[in-house]
């Protein structure tokens, strides 16, 4: 960190990258800095936006013209950036922070005045750029000059961690000590792992659910997640199932339904829950609220979900995400979740086609998908329950998208333009549910 701040303050050092695996504590080195930089006079503007696997070069250019207070008259991306570009020189000294950086982002797309301008060839100095990314290749084609390396901790610091996470009681207890650093070993340095098993196991658990924890995570299998190593998996999925209920796990589960880096409004936990019934003595919508946001509480704690800067809001880390969607995608009323660029998630018509003829699916979220007949005809699932699309569009004139739905009892159509369907007093793209309880548009 010292050494990012020290290159920051290098007035020749123009975009700076940091690098690392999931979970390696990319983002709480961000946020630190951040915080540091509050008690500095380095800049006086910092910025920061989410770029994700599926760039959007509107809502980057909206997240950092909203940081500097500034609305855009224009609609397309390519006269927005000159408007961009012009504002962002108005800050002598600013730090764009582009954070989870996948594909190369061509700044100029965007308005940010790296090099030269779009429209005249100056070369602007004032504007800064710190990006993260798990892929180094992203931060050398962008120019990084500096590239940080975020390395896993080493064994006394992923010790000291643990202990930190678990309570010093631990230290007073001997018949877990040896069992503790052997899983601290299984661990592998990352944060996340060390943090999420930590606050999965209680010195008064008792050494056999320690020694039982510490097998499960030399003996879980390799899974298959782009950027994951089979001990984070491991770790996060030993979280996951020390969660003390099948309702916590359903709630933890209906998150990775929502697109990388989403506030997820904590009212369609609700919603969704309600409507599939799942949770147990609850007789009212408050009652559902109330237990809903209590296992979002737990689930913070677990380090499972985080705070989002919105208001009645959560946020899943990349990571974990990608875990709950493998969880999901083997559990036998499981859940699929599809979309057309996310990373590690075989987009596209293949992918959708490949999974949707699985008569066990009980939700379905498909992201950014435009709906043609070679996907839409394979939506016969009929035990489907939930079914989600979000910013997604219809590419022909269907007026039965998805048959067989007989048990659908959550509808959520978020982002969708409706307007082709109300022009033509066309009905909604539906079989015939007969269960609908919850209808979100």
């Amino acid at each position: 960190m010292s050494d990012v701040l020290s290159s920051l303050r290098n007035e020749k050092t123009r975009i700076i990258g940091i690098c690392g695996m999931g979970g390696v504590g990319k983002t709480t080195m961000v946020r630190e800095i951040i915080k540091r930089l509050e008690g500095m006079s380095l800049f006086d503007d910092v910025v920061i936006t989410t770029i994700s696997a599926a760039v959007n070069i509107r809502t980057i250019q909206t997240d950092i013209a909203d940081s500097l207070g500034m609305k855009f008259v224009e609609e397309s991306e390519s006269r927005r950036a000159p408007s961009l570009h012009e504002r962002i020189k108005q800050s002598k000294r600013i730090l764009i922070i582009l954070d989870d950086v996948w594909p190369e982002l061509k700044l100029q797309d965007v308005g940010i005045p790296f090099g030269v301008g779009p429209t005249t060839n100056e070369v602007y100095k004032g504007c800064k750029i710190l990006l993260k990314s798990q892929n180094e290749e992203v931060c050398k084609v962008m120019g990084c000059k500096d590239i940080f390396k975020v390395q896993a901790l080493n064994k006394e610091e992923a010790w000291e961690l643990f202990r930190a996470t678990v309570g010093e009681s631990l230290d007073n207890n001997h018949d877990l000590s040896h069992v503790a650093k052997l899983i601290v070993d299984e661990c592998k340095g990352l944060p996340i792992a060390i943090i999420t098993v930590g606050k999965a196991l209680l010195p008064s658990n008792g050494k056999h659910e320690w020694n039982t924890a510490l097998q499960e995570l030399k003996n879980s299998l390799p899974e298959n997640i782009t950027g994951m190593e089979r001990e984070v998996y491991s770790c996060i999925k030993l979280s996951y199932d020390k969660l003390d209920s099948d309702e916590v796990k359903s709630c933890f589960l209906l998150c990775c339904l929502f697109p990388e880096d989403y506030d997820v409004p904590i009212e369609y936990l609700v919603r969704y829950g309600l409507g599939r019934a799942t949770f147990r003595n609850t007789n009212t919508v408050k009652d559902v609220r109330d237990k809903v946001h209590s296992f979002v509480e737990k689930l913070k704690r677990r380090f499972l979900l985080l705070d989002s800067e919105k208001e009645e809001c959560i946020k899943m880390h990349d990571v974990v995400r990608d875990v709950a969607i493998s969880i999901s995608s083997k559990d036998p009323h499981r859940f699929m979740v599809r979309s057309f660029d996310a990373k590690g998630e075989g987009g596209g018509w293949l992918g959708v086609q490949k999974v949707t003829n699985q008569e066990h699916c009980s939700a379905i979220s498909l992201i950014d998908v435009t709906l043609d007949e070679n996907i839409t005809n394979g939506l016969e699932c009929p035990k489907l329950e939930l079914l989600q699309l979000k910013n997604s569009s219809s590419s022909s004139e269907y007026s039965n998208h998805f048959k067989g739905l007989r048990e659908l009892k959550v509808l959520a159509l978020l982002g969708m333009d409706m307007s082709g369907y109300l022009a033509s007093k066309r009905s909604l793209p539906l079989g015939e549910p007969k269960y609908l309880h919850t209808l979100c548009l």
